[in-house]
């Protein structure tokens, strides 16, 4: 045996090295793998403490912008309450802010000053103690209340949630208006404004408009009463020169005769004119709402203005042949209208000729008048409607009139609820356009059978038929020659013309062209007897004129007064020879006598009469006729004085007609006869014409 170690130790010490190596090796990767935990957990807390300090950073950043921001806000608001307590202090009125409980919170120093007690009354104070302090200090005016029933009235006003401004009068003589008004959460605000000067302008403007009512009523007196005198001594002048003219057999004396009536009427327009234009301005330009035959007015205007003798050219009307006449309104002032536009366009037309035209709807009416002169020029559009302007400051030749027909009738229009403008369509001459809201009463005439074609001749006149045909669908052909139905003037019928329809303007017809006419017709022709006349043939005859006798025959029996001696001597030669059997009489104790002596058919009087007035008078013989049971005779009043008011008085009295100086002959006599007529006294004729 030698000296080596046996093979199982050497075995065993080889086990317990490599052992030795695996768990040394083991110990290494352990080692190892907590190694790279180590370092795996030391990165995210690296990570995980930059991003804290990150988020910290930012979140430091905006709690630095925040209380910046909140800076800035607190700054601005500190200036705005600067700016509004400024603007409060500055301030005319003053201003003061109360909690819900009545605590002043804030006033600024106006408001604080009404009560004289700054020290006292301020920011903290009660209501109860600001009001009871200025009714000791007598800051207010407390009327007819002592000092405590004021202050507990006010307090007790304050504690309610709907304020009425309340009006306090200071002691120094400042007029305070009171305004209070209490907000949702309570507090109220309380502004108080000094109206002193308000006030005074208030009570100014009261004393002007005192004066003016006082100065306008002196004057519509005045001139009420200038209407009547100068009316009453005109009535005598126009009717003696119209007497003059009949009689006078030598040119020259008619036609100084003529000179003073047409003087007269000139001097009576500007009258009329005056007195239109203060009723207007007043506000007492009353208005009628009758029935009332548009058509036939119209008519009427076109004849007098073209009996006027300023007439120059024809005037020509265009109404649709089934239109409706009757309206409602005031005929009387559409007339006045129509008068004036048609006497404003025959002033400047020398040539061609003036042409009026109505469009018709069921509550409204239009009616343009337009002539073919020179035109207005635009810069004088406005100025011809006011008071005293005239075309003529247009640069026209003519400077006649007074100014104040344009004025008066557009016053009168816009009085009615109409309109009068003058037209912005180009075109020869003027047009103005007239719209009231006159009420159809009934629907239009039916139309007879016309026939499908005709033949109108020459001139405006027929211009103005051929608008009225062509609406009625009836082709026109402007011509005199030819187998269709002619209608023309009877100077543009042509000899051979087979039965013609003459429209006559003024100048009899020639007795050869009458009987071969179909009709003759006195322009303007009414469109009923156009249609009428073209559909059949002429049978028609003239009716009679107005008659003025009994049931028995005998000639009707009037009565007048008048204490005018000028007024009866027109009188008597104005019925002279006619067909009334007249007595004329001084005053109205005179009528009242010969009334009950005699009885008459009619009585006129004079309204103002010594003794005894026409009103008066009335009455007496309305009074002797109910105690002998009588039936009341027509009474007509005769009168200078003018306005819808009189009228309505002598309607009130028992008057049938209302006669205004100065009186016409016709005019007197259609009065009576309608009045007549109006009675229904038996075998009483109708008016006819």
């Amino acid at each position: 045996m030698d000296g080596s170690p046996p093979d199982g130790l050497y075995q065993q010490e080889r086990r317990r090295r490599l052992a030795a190596e695996r768990m040394l090796d083991r110990a290494k990767r352990d080692l190892s793998r907590a190694h790279a935990a180590l370092v795996a957990n030391a990165d995210r807390l690296s990570r995980d403490y930059l991003a804290e300090r990150e988020t910290n950073l930012r979140l430091t950043e905006r709690q630095a912008q925040v209380l910046a921001q909140r800076k800035e806000a607190a700054e601005k608001a500190d200036r705005a309450r600067r700016r509004l307590w400024h603007a409060l202090e500055a301030m005319r009125d003053g201003f003061a802010l109360f909690d819900a409980q009545g605590t002043m919170v804030a006033a600024n120093h106006v408001y604080l000053n009404l009560f004289d007690c700054a020290g006292v009354v301020g920011p903290g104070a009660s209501a109860a103690e600001m009001f009871e302090i200025a009714a000791e200090e007598g800051s207010f005016d407390t009327g007819d209340q002592d000092e405590g029933e004021w202050a507990d009235a006010m307090t007790e006003r304050w504690h309610g949630d709907q304020f009425d401004p309340m009006i306090l009068r200071h002691y120094d003589g400042r007029i305070i208006r009171l305004s209070d008004r209490r907000a949702p959460d309570g507090d109220l605000v309380s502004l108080a404004v000094d109206v002193t000067e308000d006030e005074a302008r208030v009570d100014a403007l009261a004393a002007a408009r005192d004066t003016a009512e006082a100065t306008a009523r002196m004057k519509a007196d005045f001139l009420a009463r200038m209407s009547h005198e100068i009316r009453t001594p005109m009535n005598g002048v126009i009717g003696l020169a119209d007497m003059l003219a009949e009689q006078v057999t030598d040119e020259e004396g008619r036609l100084s005769a003529r000179t003073i009536r047409d003087s007269a009427e000139a001097l009576l327009t500007i009258v009329n004119d005056t007195l239109d234009v203060s009723k207007i301005e007043a506000g007492k330009m009353d208005l009628r709402a009758d029935r009332f035959d548009l058509e036939a007015m119209l008519r009427d205007c076109i004849r007098l203005a073209q009996a006027s003798g300023r007439a120059r050219v024809p005037i020509a009307l265009s109404w649709p042949l089934d239109a409706s006449a009757p309206v409602i309104g005031d005929e009387g002032r559409v007339r006045q209208i129509v008068m004036n536009l048609l006497g404003n366009a025959m002033k400047f037309t020398s040539v061609g000729g003036v042409t009026v035209r109505v469009a018709r709807a069921p509550d409204a009416v239009s009616i343009a008048v337009a002539d073919t002169g020179p035109g207005i020029a635009d810069a004088q559009r406005d100025a011809i409607f006011e008071a005293f302007g005239q075309a003529g400051d247009a640069g026209l030749s003519t400077k006649e009139g007074t100014g104040l027909g344009l004025t008066i009738s557009r016053g009168l229009a816009e009085r009615m609820g109409g309109t009068l403008h003058l037209s912005d369509e180009a075109g020869p001459g003027a047009t103005f356009l007239l719209s009231l809201p006159l009420r159809m009463l009934e629907p239009g005439p039916s139309l007879p059978l016309l026939p499908a074609t005709v033949a109108l001749g020459p001139g405006v006149i027929c211009d103005a038929l051929a608008e009225s045909f062509s609406a009625a669908e009836v082709e026109v052909l402007r011509t005199t020659s030819g187998p269709h139905p002619l209608v023309a003037r009877a100077q543009d019928v042509p000899a051979d013309a087979v039965a013609p329809i003459v429209l006559r303007d003024g100048a009899p017809v020639e007795a050869a062209l009458a009987a071969r006419a179909r009709a003759v017709l006195s322009l303007p022709a009414a469109a009923a007897d156009l249609a009428a006349a073209l559909a059949v043939s002429d049978e028609a005859t003239r009716a009679p004129g107005p008659v003025f006798t009994a049931s028995g025959g005998a000639a009707r029996r009037i009565l007048l007064a008048d204490d005018n001696q000028t007024n009866r001597f027109l009188l008597d030669r104005m019925l002279a020879g006619g067909a009334l059997d007249y007595t004329i009489v001084e005053d109205g104790a005179e009528a009242v006598a010969a009334q009950a002596e005699s009885r008459f058919d009619a009585v006129v009087l004079d309204i103002s009469m010594p003794v005894l007035d026409g009103i008066g008078a009335a009455a007496a013989i309305r009074a002797a006729e109910a105690e002998a049971g009588l039936a009341p005779v027509p009474l007509l009043a005769l009168t200078a004085h003018t306005g819808d008011e009189m009228g309505e008085r002598l309607r009130v009295a028992g008057f049938a007609a209302h006669l205004t100086k100065p009186l016409k002959k016709q005019i007197l006599l259609e009065a009576l006869e309608a009045a007549w007529a109006a009675q229904g006294a038996p075998g009483q004729p109708s008016v006819t014409s």
